[in-house]
């Protein structure tokens, strides 16, 4: 069965507006998020264990975490994986395999969000999640076919997670 248990979101010009942290840590970064962000991470991690999956040029787990404290959004997150941790980055599965281990929930249990199609949609795809694409980015080409559910702004996602958790729930029943 598939149930989902977990989201996990990419953080650049997903949660936050993009940033490339190649000069500077994160954490010594001004950064905003993006309209509804907090309100998403709320909704989900009321029902579901929350990951971050990100790809940073400099920032490890802890830099990452402040920057997220300071724009209060670190509470929400049972895990963080930067591939600076990890020395690979996405599209690369193990990436999203790491993020699901420390959730203690399988691939087919977890949801990824992101903005990036090849990146965030693909590298998941292949790591066995199911996908979830924020199209209010530079990197949405509405010409180019994905396999992921498409969410005009992060506000729509905590609808289409419940979509998919409700299916789930009801392909369980079905004898």
């Amino acid at each position: 069965m598939m149930m989902v248990k977990a989201v996990l979101f990419d953080l650049g010009d997903t949660l936050i507006d993009e940033r490339v942290d190649d000069a500077e840590p994160l954490d010594q970064m001004r950064l905003h998020a993006r309209p509804n962000a907090r309100r998403v991470l709320e909704e989900l991690s009321s029902r579901f264990s929350l990951a971050l999956v990100t790809d940073t040029e400099t920032s490890r787990e802890p830099a990452v975490r402040r920057a997220l404290a300071r724009l209060g959004l670190e509470r929400f997150f049972d895990a963080v994986v930067t591939s600076q941790d990890l020395g690979l980055s996405k599209p690369d599965p193990a990436i999203f395999h790491e993020a699901v281990r420390r959730l203690g929930v399988l691939p087919k249990q977890a949801v990824m969000v992101g903005n990036d199609p090849d990146r965030d949609v693909v590298g998941a795809s292949r790591a066995g999640l199911r996908t979830i694409l924020v199209t209010n980015s530079r990197y949405y080409d509405p010409s180019r076919r994905t396999t992921a559910r498409i969410a005009p702004t992060l506000a729509e996602v905590p609808g289409l997670v419940m979509a998919l958790a409700a299916v789930d729930e009801r392909e369980e029943r079905t004898p």
